[in-house]
């Protein structure tokens, strides 16, 4: 936004003093900082462990040559038409040393990478490499996949000793990730080299990491702090730690892989921190010196349980993919509050909190915060009015070359000279640290033949979480059966898991405002009756049947369920899941290590079946 009036006529000299003072350092950025780090030390760190995959490990050595050979087969494989033009390359890997060898090989060749979860639906898939324009996609295994174009990266078979980087701009692409959309698609955020490289060497400068340093790899690809943590480490020296697919909600899994590898930094969403740290995580981890945490709100509660815990450092961050990965921090244990802030700017980023007419709030005054700076993204790939409507011009002091990105995000400056976050101006949500759109998931309703009408919104339950809950009205002559089932089998082939309601309220009519809009304050709440499923109601027949059914109609905020009925179709996700597994262990007298506290959280997807892995161990109530 602008304005005709100098954007601090409502700020006294006194309040622009503060907003001016807490903004990051400016100095120069090296858009091949990050390659020519990572080229470094493949040379030079030779035997010291780099990545370490359960039983696997690779030497600084054995991932440079990997590395370098498939940045040569790339280069040659693939090369630009243009000079000038930027490549971009799916990568659909999971979390795997592997997984390291792609990224960091596209980053050499100057070129971005995109990444892709194998787990969404296909549909999905299919619409990033298509929308990201991807030259082709990396896989491990080109067999089995739904791309168009892939190559499998056999890393054994093209080790070489170097690659030399071609040149890279400040504002060419690093990164497309794919965001939810509000039009029903995918978008992709432009993140670029510069901002990139930046980020990445504040966040050294600021937690300088040592040679034994462990980094624990956890976080879903196509979240954007995959990225620091995919290329932090290496660029420090240190060493990254592999959490496999599927353990990173786990607790126990963590704890276990933590103290088993020694891990000394990793990152949490706030939702999972919590459980983390209900199974005494952070004591039980000894070796954990630095736990970051972003993606959602970070309660004051969090940062006085770890502090009880441990002596480990929490660090709350805050950022959008829009504006590579993360603009402030907060040290919240050494400096606990209440709300905790989201902190001031980091190197080469400055926040401006702006009223509607584009004039920054004095301090104390709530507006929406924009983000400038060099780790501003250079725009959206599939979502032309919306880059027009975010992607703004900077305000007039601003240095050549920084973007401004309008989050949409509420926020204040302190009188000591932080940042507090105060909600969001639209109805974007963020479900486990990941942003939703719900719009995209009432579009993909709405492409259901059944469906006359459809509303989104989220909901917090009685346990804490938030739930979304979609709002359907449905087409009685469609004589659609089994509504619930029907539908979250029709969202689950085309949205991301986190984007499928946990909840369906079926209405004749949505309300609506005067305006001709939904009013979401007369949309009855989801309640707790269960949802009509395919089967049928069957009560425990057992007290360990009984003891577990009541584990999940408390989780799931609930009045039954039955010892049959699916978890998922009864609207659970993981952190249902590990909360479950957390109290029946304890009911059970269950070690915090044991074995069978996983199976039940990975395979316990009935009540019945439960009941029945607990009862083969040879437990009983």
């Amino acid at each position: 936004m602008t304005s005709a009036k100098s954007p601090w006529s409502r700020c006294s000299p006194a309040d622009r003093e503060i907003i001016e003072r807490l903004q990051g350092q400016v100095h120069p950025v090296a858009a091949d900082d990050i390659v020519q780090r990572l080229r470094k030390h493949y040379q030079t760190m030779g035997n010291h462990i780099a990545v370490v995959d359960g039983a696997r490990s690779w030497t600084y050595a054995e991932l440079g040559q990997r590395v370098f050979g498939l940045a040569h087969r790339l280069a040659e494989e693939f090369p630009p038409a243009m000079a000038s033009d930027c490549r971009v390359f799916g990568v659909a890997i999971d979390r795997s040393p592997e997984l390291l060898v792609a990224v960091h090989a596209v980053a050499l060749t100057g070129s971005a990478y995109c990444p892709i979860s194998p787990d969404d639906p296909a549909p999905w898939q299919s619409t990033i490499e298509e929308t990201s324009g991807a030259t082709t996609v990396l896989v491990v295994d080109a067999g089995q996949n739904v791309y168009r174009n892939s190559l499998a990266i056999d890393s054994e078979h093209f080790a070489q000793l170097d690659f030399e980087s071609t040149s890279i701009g400040v504002r060419s692409a690093s990164q497309v990730i794919f965001t939810s959309g509000s039009t029903g698609h995918p978008k992709g955020v432009l993140c670029t080299h510069g901002g990139f490289a930046n980020r990445i060497r504040w966040m050294q400068e600021t937690f300088p990491l040592q040679a034994d340093d462990r980094v624990a790899l956890k976080t879903p690809i196509t979240f954007d702090v995959a990225g620091w943590e995919m290329f932090w480490p290496q660029y420090a020296g240190a060493a990254t730690v592999v959490i496999p697919p599927g353990a990173h909600t786990s607790p126990e899994a963590l704890i276990s892989i933590f103290n088993e590898h020694r891990v000394t930094v990793a990152h949490f969403v706030p939702s999972m921190l919590r459980m983390w740290l209900r199974a005494e995580g952070a004591r039980r981890c000894p070796d954990l010196r630095m736990v970051f945490s972003s993606g959602e709100v970070l309660p004051s509660s969090l940062v006085e349980e770890l502090a009880q815990q441990s002596k480990a450092e929490l660090h709350n961050l805050y950022g959008p993919t829009e504006a590579a990965i993360d603009v402030t921090h907060y040290p919240a244990s050494a400096a606990p509050r209440q709300p905790v802030p989201i902190g001031r700017p980091i190197a080469n980023t400055r926040l401006y909190v702006l009223d509607p007419d584009g004039c920054v709030c004095p301090v104390g005054e709530q507006g929406e915060i924009h983000i400038q700076g060099v780790g501003v993204a250079s725009g959206y790939l599939g979502a032309d009015e919306e880059e027009e409507a975010r992607f703004v011009p900077a305000l007039p002091e601003a240095p050549e070359g920084w973007g401004t990105f309008r989050t949409g995000d509420l926020g204040r400056y302190t009188a000591d000279g932080q940042i507090e976050y105060c909600g969001r101006l639209d109805d974007q949500l963020k479900i486990r640290g990941q942003r939703v759109e719900p719009g995209e998931i009432t579009h993909a309703l709405l492409s259901h033949e059944g469906v006359l009408d459809a509303h989104v919104r989220a909901h917090v339950s009685g346990t804490g979480r938030t739930l979304l809950v979609a709002y359907v009205v449905v087409d009685a002559v469609h004589g659609m059966t089994d509504l619930v089932g029907t539908l979250r089998e029709h969202l689950t082939q085309r949205l991301p898991s986190r984007s499928v309601p946990s909840k369906f309220v079926f209405l004749d009519s949505l309300p609506l405002s005067r305006h001709g809009k939904v009013d979401d304050k007369l949309l009855p709440a989801p309640g707790h009756a269960r949802p009509d499923l395919t089967s049928d109601f069957q009560e425990p027949s057992s007290p360990l049947e009984e003891l577990i059914a009541g584990m999940w109609t408390h989780a799931l905020d609930l009045d039954e369920v039955g010892v049959h009925d699916n978890f998922q179709d009864l609207g659970g996700d993981s952190l249902a899941a590990v909360e479950i597994s957390f109290v029946l262990s304890e009911r059970l007298g269950l070690d915090y290590d044991d074995p069978l506290v996983p199976r039940i959280l990975m395979e316990g997807d009935t009540v019945a079946h439960s009941a029945k892995i607990v009862a083969e161990a040879g437990i009983s109530l």
